[in-house]
């Protein structure tokens, strides 16, 4: 079988194998059938030929027959049975056969068979009357042989066998047949369809949308449903990944948006108050946005805030949570970072700002941004207060950059 065959090429092969099964078994019974028939046959036939020979010899000798009228008996049998040779063996010295000598000795009957004919041999033994002229011989010994030659001819089977014969070989290509379909439907259809059914059943969570479905069959069309299977959970799990990432990310800058800020953001308030770690929360809120957008254009406002969300996100570090909240509002959530430290970033960021220049065609903005820290300690009751801590700051530093 290939290695992966069409269901069609599969149930052609299964019923060709089923066939050539039967024939091949049907063969051997026959030829078994026919050699016993034959056999048995052979065996009664002669069995019968030679007790005729035999009484009809007893008549002629008991009436006082001599040899040739013995000899015209047996020229009489002959021409009554077509195609059989019948000869009388007084002694084994007279002939050189076998089957005959083994009468001899065994005083029973033997049958010597080849392709086209029967050599059978059965003993004469004296019986009480046959001393009366058979001085010298003893009731049971072997008086002679009877030796008749003939053809195997054309065996005629009764009908109640051919009866039990057809009814063996129907039986037999049912057996066969069905044996043959139950093993191969069993391994290469239920034991694979079971198979993807229990790892179906065990995919509870797109986690499992990684393990790949194995069907260990030869049946193409089965292979073909484990393949696109394997590519739906594939396209499942980047469909999954995507609405995750949607879900998180904010569609224009890629930053953080504001659902990812309020379970981190919880999170690590949860985990310093729980375990006195220290992290700060930073407000970000850019310097006169809106006038850029009304000047220029909603168009060079959104490509503002993607050049404004890269160069900060450039500059903070990988542990670092940089969300989008709101319109031109952002929030930096620093882990392990207190007060100081997150000033020193803040300036850090600043100075960025003065070197690196927006440009767009023909026009270039130097951007600028007010910044509010909150520090987490034990007095804030929830991430609210941080935020609302570090708002307060964000004004107070955006009142730096008012024109007087």
């Amino acid at each position: 079988m290939a290695k992966n065959i069409s269901y069609n090429r599969f149930v052609h092969n299964t019923i060709l194998f089923s066939i050539i099964a039967v024939i091949s078994i049907f063969s051997i019974y026959g030829f078994y059938f026919k050699s016993n028939n034959i056999e048995k046959s052979i065996k009664n036939d002669t069995q019968v030929m030679a007790d005729l020979v035999f009484q009809n010899l007893y008549t002629v000798m008991k009436h006082g027959g001599n040899l040739k009228d013995i000899n015209d008996t047996i020229n009489h049998l002959e021409n009554s049975v077509p195609h059989i040779n019948i000869q009388i063996i007084r002694d084994k010295n007279e002939t050189n056969k076998d089957i005959v000598n083994n009468v001899f000795e065994t005083k029973k009957f033997a049958i010597a068979r080849n392709n086209n004919d029967i050599n059978f041999a059965s003993p004469i033994l004296y019986k009480k009357e046959c001393l009366s002229c058979h001085s010298g011989g003893k009731i049971d010994d072997v008086a002679g042989v009877v030796q008749i030659e003939h053809p195997i001819l054309e065996l005629k089977i009764p009908l109640k066998e051919i009866l039990v014969m057809t009814s063996i070989f129907i039986f037999i290509i049912l057996i066969v047949f069905f044996s043959t379909w139950y093993y191969v439907l069993n391994k290469y259809f239920v034991k694979p369809i079971t198979n993807l059914a229990t790892q179906i059943d065990k995919s509870t969570s797109h986690h499992d949308l990684d393990t790949n479905i194995k069907i260990n069959t030869k049946i193409r069309e089965i292979k073909h449903l484990e393949r696109s299977f394997n590519n739906q959970n594939k396209e499942l799990k980047e469909s999954y990944q995507k609405i995750v990432e949607q879900s998180n990310t904010d569609s224009l800058t890629k930053t953080f948006n504001r659902k990812k800020f309020d379970e981190y953001s919880l999170v690590f308030f949860n985990d310093a108050k729980r375990f006195k770690h220290v992290f700060t929360l930073v407000l970000i809120d850019i310097n006169k946005f809106k006038p850029i957008n009304d000047t220029y254009g909603h168009d060079v406002g959104d490509k503002v805030l993607v050049f404004f969300s890269k160069t900060i996100s450039k500059l903070i570090r990988d542990s670092d949570y940089f969300f989008r909240t709101g319109g031109d509002e952002f929030i930096l959530i620093l882990p392990s970072t207190n007060y100081n430290e997150s000033i020193k970033l803040i300036q850090k960021i600043k100075n960025e700002f003065k070197n690196e220049i927006f440009e767009f065609s023909d026009l270039k903005i130097e951007l600028s941004a007010s910044f509010g820290i909150s520090e987490y300690n034990e007095s804030i009751v929830d991430i609210n207060d941080m935020v609302k801590i570090a708002d307060k700051r964000m004004y107070e530093d955006k009142k730096t950059y008012e024109t007087p």
